[in-house]
This record gives C-alpha cells, sequence and structure tokens, in this order.
C-alpha cells in the first residue's frame, strides 16, 4: 500500500463523523470530506451486554467508497493503526490502539470492527489514524450513545468473523462478567445460583436445604469458610480482582453430625455450557465410598449424558440425575484420580478430575492454596532426566522455602494438548512441511485419555478442530491448512489458552509461528497475563524468525519462559520433526509437583516461583510464577 491510499484511509477514519445511533440498528451512513475528496463512511454500533457495570460495545467501520478509490489505484491491501479515546464530561474513560488491515482487491469493502466496554452514557469518542511508518495522518471524532443492555455478556456474544471462536477482546472483557447459571436437578441440599453474577469481588451465595439436614458448612474448593446451624445458609466469598476457576463446596449434615447430602458450585467456567465436580465421600469403617457428582448448568446448558471414572475404568453412566454411585474403599484407595465427564447438548465436554494418593488427595487436589507446578528436569546435554524422587526438589516462592505436599511423574497423567499453528502469508513456503509435523505431534504424543484441539490464526484465530480424544480428526485438522493473510498471534494464544480453562489434568499449548504479530486486538501485557494466570506451558516453534527481528524473539521467550515452558527456533520448516518430536519427549518426561503455598499476598497478586534440583548438573526448568 503507497502513501497516497494509507493516508486516504486515515482521513477517511479521522473525519468528523454523524452522531452514531442511540440503540443497535441498521447501519448508519455519512459522507466525510477528505483532501482527497468525500467518502461515504458506515458505521455500526452493536450493544452486546453488560460486562459488570459497563455495556459491551462492538463498533463497526466500513469504508465502500474508499476501497473502490484504493483499488482502482492497484492497491490490494490498506494498513496502519487507529487509535481512539472514549471520554465524557471531558474527563478520559477509555483509550485503545489497533492495528488494522485488510484487502480490497476484488471488489472486496475493506471494514474494520473492535470491542470496547464502558459504563452507559453518552461519549465522545476521539479517533487518529497512523499509517504504516507510525506517523499520524489524520484525526476526527464522533459522539454516541451507550445504552443499559438487559444481559450479561459472554465471550460467546462476539463471535469472530472468521470462525464459531469468540474474539480474544470478548474473552478479555468477559473477565468482568459471568453468565447466568441455573440450578440442576432437586437434591436435599442445593446451592442456589446468585441473582447477579460476580466473577471478581464478593459474590453471595445460600444453599437450599431440606429436611433433616440441620446444618451446613460451605467450603472454598477444601478450605473451610463458615458452618451455619440454621436457615438462611448462605455465604459471601471474596473472589479477589482476576477471574479464576474455583468451587464452593456445601455439606449438609442432620442433627447427629451424619452427611446427608453435598453439593458444589462452579465458578467462573469459562465458555463451558454445563460444569462438573467430583465430590467423593471415602467411610473405610463401612469399607465404602459414596461419590456424587455435582453437575451444573451454565447459561441454560444441559447434560445430556455423565460419566464417571475410577482411573480409567468406568463406573457409573447417567442421562439424568441424581449422579451419585458407591465403590469400595480398597479400589478407592488403589486409584491414582477419580474423574467425571459431563457432555452438553452442544456434543462439548466439561471435566473434573481429583488426583488421589490412596484415600487422600495430592496433586490436583482443588485448594486455592495448593499450587502445581509442572517441572522439566534438564542435564548439561540438554537431555530430560527421569527417575528423580520427590526429596530431589526444593522448592521456594518469593523467596520462602516451601514443603511439597504432592509428587506424580507426568507420564501417568491425561494431557490436554492445544495446537496453535501460524497460517499466515508467509508461511506458506514451509507449510507443507509443518502441516506434516503438527499431525506427527498428535499422532505420537496422544494416548487414549488424552485430548487435543488445533486453531489456525491469520488475521483471526479460528478452529480447525474442536476439543477431542480422536487422534485422526486431530491429525486431519492438522494437515487443513492454507496460508495468507496478516498474524494475530497475541489473540490466537489468548484463545488456545482461554480453552484450557475449563479442563483439568496436564495442559500444553504448542504455537507455530514465524514472526512479529501485526493484527491482535490484546495487547502484550493482556496476553502475558493470561500466560502467568494459564497454567499452561507454552511451547512456541520459531520458523525462521530473523535474528535482527529483537521484538519478535524477546515477545515469544518471555512468555514461554514465563509459562514454564520453552522456545525452539528452526532456520527451516524442514526442522519442524526434531522439535516436535523434542516437546513430545519433555512432557512424557515431565514432574508434577504441589505444594501448599504459605503466602501472605492477596490473590491476583504476581508470585514468583523457582525450582532448585539435589542433582548435580541437572536443573529444572517450570514457571517463573503465577497468578492465584
Amino acid at each position: 500500500m503507497n502513501r497516497v491510499q494509507a493516508t486516504l484511509l486515515a482521513l477517511l477514519l479521522c473525519s468528523p463523523a454523524a452522531a452514531l445511533a442511540q440503540k443497535a440498528g441498521p447501519k448508519q451512513q455519512t459522507e466525510v470530506k477528505t483532501k482527497a475528496g468525500t467518502f461515504k463512511l458506515e458505521v455500526e454500533p452493536e450493544y452486546l451486554g453488560m460486562a459488570g457495570k459497563k455495556t459491551v460495545v462492538r463498533l463497526r467501520l466500513s469504508f465502500p467508497d474508499l476501497s473502490k478509490a484504493a483499488a482502482s489505484r492497484g492497491a490490494r491491501f490498506v494498513s496502519g493503526e487507529l487509535r481512539g479515546a472514549f471520554s465524557s464530561a471531558g474527563q478520559l474513560v477509555d483509550s485503545f490502539r489497533y492495528p488494522v488491515s485488510g484487502s480490497v482487491e476484488d471488489g472486496k469493502i475493506f471494514s474494520y470492527s473492535f470491542l470496547r466496554s464502558v459504563p452507559p452514557g453518552t461519549y465522545h469518542l476521539a479517533l487518529a489514524f497512523n499509517d504504516p511508518e507510525g506517523r499520524q495522518v489524520g484525526e476526527g471524532s464522533v459522539d454516541l450513545f451507550v445504552p443499559e443492555i438487559g444481559t450479561v455478556f459472554r465471550p460467546e456474544m462476539a463471535p469472530s468473523e472468521a470462525s464459531t471462536l469468540p474474539e480474544a477482546e470478548a474473552i478479555v472483557l468477559a473477565d468482568d462478567a459471568k453468565p447466568a447459571e441455573s440450578p440442576a436437578a432437586e437434591a436435599k441440599l442445593k446451592i442456589l445460583p446468585p441473582d447477579k453474577e460476580a466473577p471478581v469481588g464478593l459474590l453471595r451465595l445460600t444453599a437450599q436445604a431440606e429436611p433433616p439436614i440441620s446444618k451446613v458448612v460451605f467450603y472454598l474448593d477444601d478450605k473451610v469458610l463458615v458452618a451455619r446451624n440454621r436457615p438462611p445458609y448462605s455465604v459471601e466469598i471474596d473472589l479477589g480482582n482476576i477471574p479464576r476457576r474455583q468451587t464452593l463446596r456445601a455439606v449438609g449434615y442432620d442433627d447427629g453430625g451424619g452427611v446427608v447430602d453435598e453439593d458444589a458450585y462452579a465458578i467462573n467456567e469459562g465458555s463451558a455450557r454445563v460444569a462438573v465436580r467430583v465430590l467423593p465421600e471415602p467411610s473405610p469403617a463401612e469399607g465404602k465410598v459414596r461419590i456424587k457428582v455435582a453437575v451444573q448448568s451454565i447459561g441454560g446448558g444441559v447434560a445430556r449424558k455423565v460419566e464417571l471414572f475410577l482411573d480409567e475404568k468406568k463406573i457409573g453412566s447417567w442421562t439424568g440425575g441424581p449422579y451419585e454411585t458407591t465403590v469400595p474403599y480398597a479400589d478407592f484407595a488403589r486409584a491414582s484420580y477419580v474423574r467425571a465427564t459431563a457432555i452438553a447438548e452442544d456434543g462439548r465436554e466439561a471435566n473434573d478430575i481429583r488426583m488421589l494418593k490412596g484415600p487422600q488427595a495430592t496433586v490436583e487436589s482443588v485448594r486455592v492454596d495448593v499450587v502445581q507446578l509442572h517441572i522439566s528436569a534438564v542435564d548439561k546435554t540438554s537431555h530430560f532426566v527421569k527417575g528423580l524422587a520427590k526429596e530431589d526438589f526444593k522448592v521456594t516462592e518469593d523467596g520462602r522455602p516451601q514443603q511439597i505436599s504432592g509428587f506424580e511423574v507426568a507420564e501417568n497423567l491425561p494431557l490436554n494438548i492445544g495446537l496453535v499453528i501460524d497460517s499466515s502469508g508467509s508461511m506458506e513456503k514451509g507449510m507443507p512441511f509443518v502441516r506434516d509435523a503438527c499431525a506427527e505431534l498428535f499422532r505420537a504424543l496422544m494416548r487414549e485419555k488424552d485430548h487435543g484441539f488445533v486453531v489456525e490464526f491469520r488475521d483471526q484465530p479460528k478452529f480447525l478442530q474442536e476439543l477431542t480424544s480422536d487422534t485422526v480428526s486431530l491429525q486431519r485438522a492438522s494437515r487443513d491448512l492454507r496460508a495468507g493473510g496478516a498474524t494475530a498471534l497475541y489473540d490466537a494464544v489468548v484463545l488456545g489458552l482461554y480453552q484450557f480453562r475449563t479442563l483439568t489434568g496436564r495442559k500444553a499449548l504448542v504455537v507455530v509461528t514465524d514472526g512479529d504479530d501485526n493484527r491482535s486486538h490484546v495487547d502484550f501485557e493482556t496476553l502475558l497475563r493470561y500466560a502467568r494466570s494459564a497454567g499452561a506451558p507454552i511451547y512456541f516453534i520459531a520458523v525462521n524468525i530473523p535474528l535482527t527481528d529483537f521484538k519478535s524473539r524477546k515477545v515469544i521467550k518471555e512468555v514461554a519462559q514465563e509459562s514454564g515452558g520453552d522456545v525452539f527456533s528452526i532456520g527451516s520448516a524442514a526442522k519442524m520433526p526434531e522439535v516436535t518430536q523434542r516437546i513430545e519427549e519433555e512432557l512424557r518426561s515431565q514432574y508434577i509437583v504441589a505444594y501448599k503455598s504459605d503466602s501472605a499476598k492477596p490473590p491476583g497478586e504476581y508470585r514468583g516461583v523457582t525450582v532448585a534440583l539435589d542433582k548435580p548438573g541437572v536443573v529444572a526448568r517450570t514457571v517463573r510464577g503465577y497468578i492465584p
């Protein structure tokens, strides 16, 4: 795109426009005079829902006349940077900056849309546009009225233009919102959904209890919060300032102190349609363990099938509640884990897994103060060291030694692996190697109990294969790649991490890319926050990134190291099979160490972690820290 064409786009974007419609409706049109002539600007606002006390707005700008003018001058592509700020009564409320680009060849109309969340009200929206070299070439403003919407915003309300995946922006905005949840089947004890969701801050929940229950004890994960001896059986929870997956558990007792029933409520379950929680109740004296599965509807979702497994043995299958069974205590004590799976009406799975060490929970025990580390032990020759014991690991958090409470060899645990592949235009030459190597990664790595998904990205990410245990489908999706377009790397990584939010067990994200992000809505700091809180190592396969591209190399190195992953730089896509084999070896060689944090820091504050090995010449690679 030449300077004249970039300036045409900038002038059009930044010229004064008529006020936006006060309610979502048909496209609004206005003619804007620029130095290059008069062009039509189409503005389409969409008010999607409430993120807390803010309205999520999608603002779409379309440029039909400019597109024709640019194409007539031989332009095939337009690009630049859009900057803007919402202000009300002279006070800044929100600001943003986005790279913009799009095709204008073959009669295509260039358009651009973005999401923001602002409190309902009247705003002055100032816009500025930079050319590809970073020089400002125009500015302007519009006025708009943002109404309050009667629905809670969810990421699925803002699907990407390219697929059914939500926009990465929508995921970030939904951190301030939570879909309404409806109660499950009737029981003696049931935690009722709140009148208004609160993914952060204070959340009050009430349990409905029927006789003979006379006492209810509430737990946040496995930590006792409060005991209520009379109605109302309610509890107020401080969720902190960063949304995270937690479980509220209520246990109902009769007058004699016996357990009558219990229920669980899933907090911050991401895009799931249903949520499940495993509630084992061991009774060693009676030689049995009662296992109940709490199933929760999210946004009206329905569980059409629920299954329960002790290790890989199916011990229960239901199409309706109550979801409960009893197993011999000896079988439970010998098992490594108990897992529940609920399949929603749309075919998506929700899982909950609780790791066991005899009758006691260890690595996967769902506790807010238990930290789980995925650790790779590497010797001086870069080989992974196996056969280490719990006593070989020393963990510190913010410089304070921590006592290890759980230890497992990762090879024994289920794996959820996501593959995120850059299919922008610059990847075209090496795409055959990428297809084959990524397909081979799934073939070699996946086992019967493992799951995976495939996302490709250009200007926007999209699913090639949603989460599945079908290795053939994953291999097929990995080969269904076509190169072309820009590079929305940050958006793609956030979307990949988002898929893990409702999954338990081991997780890993593999990202194949060849360069700098030039199209994402999400900025680097937001990406880094997700990497620190997702609990999944990120492995970057950097294909032919120039040594002089310091920015790209620094970005992927920092994200990988913060997450406990690694970067593999290769000069040719032909080296892909070697790298995927290395990743496979590492994931099968890891150790999982758990400890109970003694940190006094509040939830949402970053905590630094270091791991040392009592083995000369062997170093540990894991996360640098985490956000609980």
